[in-house]
């Protein structure tokens, strides 16, 4: 597993990473009496073709494009 992002507020915890293909957001809760966690696996092409098309341009399209390539 390669983490990416780890932002902790209290006891809460938000991980990006990249695991067996699939980047996986997690989102875990570690308090007084109470455990909590959740995560989600992403195919990165859906991620990245949605990320590609919410910013405005044609550079970024050719940058996104390359980093699908690398991650295959």
């Amino acid at each position: 597993m390669s983490d990416l992002v780890e932002l902790k507020k209290g006891e809460a915890t938000l991980d990006v990473d990249f695991k067996d293909g699939k980047l996986r957001l997690s989102v875990s809760y570690d308090g007084k009496g109470a455990d909590a966690g959740l995560f989600v696996d992403l195919d990165p092409d859906y991620f990245l073709d949605k990320l590609k098309d919410v910013i405005p341009g044609q550079i970024d399209d050719a940058i996104i494009e390359m980093l699908k390539g690398a991650l295959k």
